[in-house]
């Protein structure tokens, strides 16, 4: 147990500095990695699954805080609603990527789907946006069999090493013994505490 805590540690670490990496060199990276690292920040700053952030749309409500809408098909259905704001290492946050993705875009493909691939002028599908997160995976040092599951059971189990409350890990993971309509408020709300953790890779 100990040391499969510590191989999803030493994997969210690695993870975040390939993010910040790929930061620096945001206008070098083709559109694949682009895809790539803006799913991987939501997906470790928020704990949706890969296929609620598929079907998701996003809005910026205010300077640079982004609203992104989904629903979960997963036990009791209901829509979820994720708020991102500006986190103190802007390399790794949601609303860094978001902003950078959306910047790719045309003037007139501003109102396309989330996912739209400029380049090619289609919403990428789920194998794709899958493909995406692995190649950063894979340039993070992450074996070839994991799934991209690992990316937020990685930040759950940093969140816990540096102090998470279980209250506050059972909400942001919406973990199966907490009600939906908890999480539903909880992400509406933010746990801004939780997020700010896993911004620090040291």
């Amino acid at each position: 147990m100990e040391i499969h805590r510590f191989r999803l540690q030493k994997s969210v670490l690695t993870f975040g500095t390939t993010l910040q990496e790929r930061a620096d060199i945001k206008q070098r990276l083709n559109e694949q990695e682009h895809l790539g690292c803006t799913i991987s920040s939501i997906m470790a700053f928020s704990t949706l699954r890969l296929a609620e952030i598929h079907r998701s749309s996003v809005a910026m409500v205010e300077d640079n805080v982004w609203q992104l809408n989904t629903s979960i098909w997963k036990g009791d259905n209901y829509d979820l609603t994720v708020t991102f704001r500006p986190l103190s290492n802007p390399k790794v946050c949601p609303t860094t990527w978001l902003n950078s993705w959306f910047g790719l875009r045309r003037e007139n493909d501003r109102d396309k789907p989330l996912w739209w691939r400029p380049k090619n002028k289609k919403v990428s599908s789920y194998e794709y946006l899958s493909k995406a997160v692995h190649t950063i995976m894979q340039a993070s040092g992450v074996k070839k069999g994991n799934s991209v599951t690992s990316i937020h059971k990685s930040s759950i189990t940093k969140s816990i090493n540096q102090g998470a409350t279980i209250q506050e890990i059972n909400r942001a993971s919406r973990h199966k013994d907490g009600p939906s309509t908890v999480a539903v408020h909880y992400d509406m709300n933010l746990n801004d505490t939780v997020r700010e953790r896993l911004t620090n890779f040291e």
